[in-house]
């Protein structure tokens, strides 16, 4: 067993209600799922409150109530289960994680970044993973209760770690990193992503830097080289932690690191050359587009951080793949092709998209599907202006678009005189699915791509895809 009753009431500032079961290895926060033996910990959120659902919790299996408080209603479960009460199950939650954290002999590696940070670090893991007892966060668990979460979920035999950072205002990362302390820490990259709250990308650089700037001193710092907001948040690092280890990767300067270079690129995967700490190399690996380079150099950095040496890394890349709606390939029964990237989206990743597209070779057509980007606040109505503007530039013989940014999309395809068939609504209508459908042919490359909010996948399920699986 992991914990025991009196070890989470240590550590969480809490006070026990009652005991009856005193050891377990599981928690859960989701009432529709399975929580047998599981400590729940009832989160309240902006539009929920999971102290509304304890006896629900109870008839699902848990064994222990974390709350920070037990309403009237709920006073018999003290009869059924243990209670631990505490102050804040949010704060308690990070607490018990942090202190989980401190106990266990597991290296533990940080990764944020506006694009490519769940990539990475799924890249980083698989290789990783190929040698040593690897744990990760599933999906996109990267906020203030994500992370604890992957954290609490860490096998205690776990030799490595690998745990994704995000953050919509400044101070978030600095949190997590005192959370999680992490041995390894990276910023893929700076982006435009989440402007809405930040307003400029160096306000979004600077807010990112929290992960070099507030890790521990003896942290692994690696930095991309490549893009200059992330290669300026070296300076400051190295005046408050001169001591501490710094690598780099690049795709322009061969002295880093890690230094890779694209040799060719088709949709069903890129070839690769360049060096692992002073060791040439080659792989072909099984994904799409050219901006995932950048992906795997950091992840192929994060392993030679971890002492993997580059034969190791060499011969694991071939086996990256990415997660469910991140550049994901799907055939269909009509012989058509779909690249799906539907799981998220900014003008950043939207770009780097489009700049594959005309590289793409097909006897078929190619038809674009966009869907809303979400966060961009005052940038959005130019941001979908721009990237209609690159869309219609990009060979697509139809463009179909969702979003409540219809009317700035079209007007960016109007500017741009394109003549090809267009579909634009507000909210996603089966109709458009439907004519999607009807216009596929063998050989023809569809390319969805949409924040998550905007349900892109919907248009995967019209086109009959095969080996799909619309939920992750």
């Amino acid at each position: 067993m992991k914990w025991n009753l009196q070890l989470i009431s240590q550590w969480t500032d809490g006070e026990i209600l009652s005991t009856h079961v005193s050891q377990f290895s599981e928690i859960g926060t989701d009432t529709r799922k399975d929580l047998t033996g599981q400590i729940f910990i009832a989160l309240k959120g902006d539009s929920f409150d999971a102290h509304q659902y304890l006896d629900k919790a109870v008839q699902q299996g848990a064994a222990a109530l974390l709350v920070h408080e037990l309403p009237t209603k709920f006073e018999a479960l003290k009869q059924k289960v243990s209670i631990i009460l505490v102050k804040d199950t949010l704060i308690a939650l990070q607490q018990f994680a942090h202190h989980y954290r401190k106990s266990l002999p597991t290296k533990i590696i940080g990764i944020t970044g506006s694009n490519g940070k769940t990539t990475t670090k799924e890249f980083a893991a698989q290789i990783i993973g190929a040698y040593r007892k690897t744990h990760y966060s599933q999906g996109s668990f990267n906020n203030h209760w994500g992370v604890p979460m992957t954290l609490l979920q860490t096998p205690p035999d776990a030799e490595f770690a690998v745990v994704e950072m995000g953050m919509n205002h400044a101070g978030e990362i600095t949190q997590l990193v005192q959370i999680a302390e992490p041995d390894v820490v990276i910023c893929t990259m700076v982006g435009t992503a989440h402007l809405e709250f930040f307003g400029t990308q160096k306000n979004i650089a600077a807010a990112k830097s929290e992960i070099y700037l507030d890790s521990k001193p003896e942290a692994i710092r690696i930095f991309n080289q490549d893009q200059e907001l992330t290669y300026d948040m070296m300076l400051p690092v190295t005046k408050k932690h001169p001591s501490s280890r710094m690598l780099t990767f690049s795709e322009r300067h061969n002295e880093a690191d890690v230094y890779f270079k694209i040799d060719e690129l088709t949709m069903r995967g890129i070839k690769i050359s360049g060096i692992i700490a002073g060791e040439k190399g080659e792989a072909k690996i099984p994904i799409f587009g050219k901006q995932n380079l950048t992906n795997l150099m950091a992840a192929a950095t994060i392993a030679h951080a971890c002492k993997l040496n580059p034969e190791q890394i060499w011969k694991a890349l071939p086996f990256c793949q990415t997660a469910w709606g991140r550049n994901q390939f799907i055939e269909t029964k009509i012989g058509a092709e779909i690249l799906f990237d539907g799981y998220n989206a900014n003008p950043d990743s939207m770009k780097a998209l489009l700049e594959n597209i005309p590289l793409l070779k097909t006897e078929g057509n190619k038809i674009g599907v966009f869907g809303q980007m979400k966060e961009l606040g005052a940038a959005a109505a130019e941001g979908h202006r721009e990237i209609a503007q690159l869309a219609a530039k990009a060979g697509f013989k139809q463009i179909y678009f969702i979003g409540e940014d219809h009317l700035n999309f079209s007007e960016g395809l109007a500017n741009s005189n394109y003549t090809g068939e267009v579909f634009i609504k507000a909210a996603f209508e089966s109709s458009m699915g439907e004519k999607l459908k009807a216009s596929l042919h063998p050989h023809d490359i569809v390319v969805i791509k949409g924040s998550r909010g905007a349900g892109t996948e919907r248009f995967v399920e019209f086109c009959e895809p095969l080996h799909w699986s619309a939920k992750k």
